[in-house]
């Protein structure tokens, strides 16, 4: 339904008059047309995405739940923002066509938007991860723990060993990691608090692993 309802339906306004915060729907705020792949017929599909997000003086906080995703293995800081962006006037138009048609198109599509659009502070919340056939049917994970910070690449990647995942299977993340857009190493990432090890836990994938691997 539309965003307002979401947010006044889980009490936001209070908290954006507590704290002078302005709600908006990107919905109704200007758009500028870009560009993204589909593999089905290997030709470019103009979407309508949030100008105020395109815009390279915006500062972008993700406030995203660690979760396994059936088309990209994990969703973290980056996905909730790419597919944040896109108008959700028409579901058929734009945001679906920004998923790319299949597994090859949306890990594509995921890295090249990247560059233009990507959090400027990452905040991904494992306190309650989920597991199994995410992002949308999968089953919680009392995990407690919780990444913050300024490099979006590299907060992934942390959240990506914190459950137990092979960096290597994902896409978009090693996409962007070529890309030069983050750092994925974890021997040069420095952590702020506990290490990875003292909290890690394996994550129950989606059935389809072998299927998203297609990528590579």
């Amino acid at each position: 339904g539309p965003t307002l309802d979401g947010f006044a339906n889980f009490g936001y306004p209070k908290l954006a008059a507590k704290y002078g915060v302005k709600l908006l729907d990107l919905d109704t705020e200007p758009h500028e047309v870009v560009h993204v792949f589909d593999e089905t017929d290997f030709r470019p599909h103009p979407v309508r995405m949030s100008r105020l997000m395109l815009d390279p003086n915006s500062f972008l906080i993700s406030a995203a739940i660690m979760k396994p995703h059936e088309l990209v293995i994990a969703t973290l800081s980056l996905k909730n923002i790419i597919f944040g962006a896109p108008l959700k006037v028409d579901w058929g138009s734009d945001k679906q066509a920004t998923h790319g048609g299949g597994i090859r198109g949306i890990n594509y599509n995921l890295c090249a938007l990247a560059q233009r659009m990507h959090p400027h502070l990452a905040v991904i919340d494992g306190y309650e991860g989920m597991e199994g056939q995410g992002p949308t049917k999968g089953s919680p994970v009392n995990h407690r723990v919780c990444v913050a910070g300024t490099d979006w690449l590299a907060a992934d990647r942390v959240a990506v060993a914190l459950m137990g995942i092979d960096f290597a299977k994902i896409g978009y993340l090693n996409y962007c990691a070529e890309a030069g857009l983050g750092e994925t190493n974890l021997k040069k990432i420095e952590i702020v608090g506990p290490s990875i090890k003292e909290h890690a836990k394996t994550y129950e994938l989606p059935g389809n692993i072998e299927e998203m691997l297609i990528w590579k």
